[in-house]
C-alpha cells in the first residue's frame, strides 16, 4: 500500500492480481491467466467478497476507493489527462497497444505517487453507487479494450454490481491511522 500525501488514506500500488485474489479466494475467474495479471472477470459483489474475506485474514480495513479518493491517487499531485502523465503509452495499457489483452501489473509508468495501471489494464470498481443508484457503482480507469478517450482521467461508468467483464477488475485502498 501507498499512503497518499497529504490524505489519510493509502492505496494498492497496483490492481489485485489473480495472484492476491487466488490466495484469498481459492479460484481464479481471469480470462487471462497468469499470477501477475490483474484479476478480472470479477463483479462488484465479488470484490465485496475478496475484501470481506480479506480483511478477516489480515486483521486490516481495506475497501473499494471512493471516487474521491481514486482521483486523489490517479492525479499524483498534478491534473494530468491520464493517471500519469500525458503520454497514453507510456502509462496505460489500451485498445491501441494492449494487443487484445491485459498485462503483468506494473509495466507501465508509475504516477508520480508510485501507483502503477491507474488508466487501462482494467476498470477499476469504486465504492460509490452511481447516480444514486447503488444496483450500479461507478468503475474508473478504463482498460486493454477501450480507445484512447476512454483511458483518460476523468472518465466514469456505471454498471450493475454483478455485471462480469474481462476488462473489469478492482484495486484496495485503506484508511491510515
Amino acid at each position: 500500500m501507498i499512503a497518499i500525501p497529504g490524505k489519510n488514506h493509502a492505496f494498492g500500488k497496483y490492481e489485485v492480481t489473480q495472484a492476491e485474489w487466488e490466495s484469498v479466494m481459492g479460484n481464479n475467474p481471469s480470462s487471462f491467466k497468469g499470477a501477475s495479471l490483474p484479476v478480472e472477470n470479477v463483479s462488484w459483489n465479488d470484490a465485496q467478497e475478496y475484501i470481506l474475506k480479506l480483511n478477516k485474514s489480515s486483521g486490516q480495513q481495506y475497501h473499494l476507493p471512493t471516487e474521491a479518493e481514486w482521483e486523489d491517487a490517479c492525479h499524483g499531485g498534478n491534473k494530468t489527462g491520464f493517471c500519469g502523465g500525458e503520454d497514453v503509452n507510456a502509462v496505460a495499457w489500451y485498445e491501441g497497444n494492449s494487443d487484445k489483452q491485459t498485462h503483468p501489473a506494473g509495466l507501465k509508468q508509475p504516477n508520480a505517487y508510485g501507483l502503477h495501471d491507474m488508466s487501462g489494464n482494467v476498470c477499476e470498481w469504486m465504492e460509490d453507487c452511481w447516480e444514486g443508484n447503488c444496483e450500479r457503482r461507478v468503475r474508473r480507469g478504463g482498460s486493454w479494450d477501450n480507445p484512447k478517450p476512454v483511458v483518460t482521467a476523468n472518465q466514469r461508468f456505471g454498471e450493475d454490481v454483478s455485471l462480469l467483464s474481462s476488462s473489469i477488475g478492482f484495486r484496495l485502498a485503506r484508511k491510515l491511522p
